[in-house]
């Protein structure tokens, strides 16, 4: 059953030409690049069958292992979010994860939605993504950070060699958006999506999506 929301939007990524999306033999390390916390954040999100794909915010920029181009070249973001926006690969377990963490965090909200990567004007892919957001430009995210990586190395205890061998032969990277999902929640959904009658809303509640919070940004001139 699901846990978290839908957001009412999609989130859309564009990233660089070199991104290797298909075999990536970096899926870890490279998040070394900002901080020790991410690259334990992306190892133990692979033994959660997820994956740790950015986080953008005004303390850490544009970091993570969709967007490692700005890591190692900072020079090319030329635009600052004040909030704090992280990006996970679906999967139920980091789903139920995420929940209950977030049942303590008053600052942060979580959802459902699905992501599309950008090749300047062409579409790479699409897949479904859990999305975390925090919309204060002072959200503290040091000590969330550390958190989320205290309780995903508590809950994450099976398939611990995953990482290392991701990092040692490649990880084949592919996205299949309704694989994890059940077709008779996908019908009921559509079903709530696609209702119009009052009365059906008095009884069964409103369409199951969340507005996505609002974002303040600075743009950067060279």
């Amino acid at each position: 059953m699901t846990l978290l929301p839908y957001w009412d939007s999609n989130v859309d990524m564009e990233i660089a030409p070199w991104f290797p999306l298909r075999m990536d033999y970096e899926p870890v390390s490279v998040n070394a690049y900002h901080s020790r916390v991410l690259t334990d954040i992306a190892a133990l999100s692979l033994r959660m069958n997820s994956e740790f794909f950015c986080l953008t915010s005004l303390r850490s920029g544009y970091v993570g292992t969709l967007l490692r181009d700005s890591m190692i070249d900072p020079g090319r973001m030329s635009r600052i979010g004040l909030g704090f926006t992280m990006l996970f690969g679906y999967s139920t377990s980091m789903e139920d994860l995420l929940s209950s963490l977030l049942d303590d965090e008053a600052e942060v909200e979580a959802g459902v939605s699905f992501c599309c990567l950008w090749d300047r004007d062409i579409m790479l892919e699409s897949f479904k993504a859990i999305v975390l957001v925090s919309s204060n430009p002072l959200f503290d995210e040091d000590t969330f950070l550390a958190r989320l990586a205290a309780i995903l190395e508590e809950k994450a205890s099976s398939h611990a060699n995953l990482p290392f061998f991701a990092e040692k032969f490649g990880y084949r990277r592919f996205f299949i958006p309704y694989e994890t999902d059940n077709l008779v929640h996908l019908e009921i959904s559509r079903l709530l999506f696609e209702m119009e009658f009052e009365e059906t809303r008095k009884w069964v509640g409103p369409s199951p999506e969340v507005a996505f919070p609002p974002f303040l940004g600075i743009n950067l001139t060279v």
